[in-house]
């Protein structure tokens, strides 16, 4: 047989053997299972507020470059995109290095 645990109700003060949710009023007094459903809301709403975020100007630049009909705009954009990244990942480079050498 397993372990007892006694948990009392912080709203009706009953207190309750081996039990999640109180048996008289129906409360959740499990801490860590509230934690637990608490954290699981928390991620559902971060993510739901991620996927409503609008893209940035020049995130929907590109895409709109990458799915244009043209092929020499579609060819142009791609071409733009990486100088762009190759452009981003040196700045990315020189801040680390400025950050490492104000240290």
């Amino acid at each position: 047989m397993g372990e007892k645990t006694y948990r009392r109700c912080t709203k009706c003060n009953t207190m309750n053997l081996n039990r999640d949710y109180c048996q008289q009023c129906g409360t959740l007094i499990n801490v860590n299972l509230r934690r637990k459903l608490e954290r699981e809301a928390q991620a559902i709403k971060k993510e739901e507020e991620r996927k409503l975020e609008k893209p940035s100007a020049t995130v929907l630049f590109f895409k709109k470059m990458r799915e244009h009909p043209n092929l020499f705009i579609r060819i142009f954009g791609k071409i733009l995109y990486s100088v762009w990244v190759i452009v981003v990942a040196i700045g990315a480079f020189l801040a680390f290095i400025f950050s490492y050498l104000s240290v």
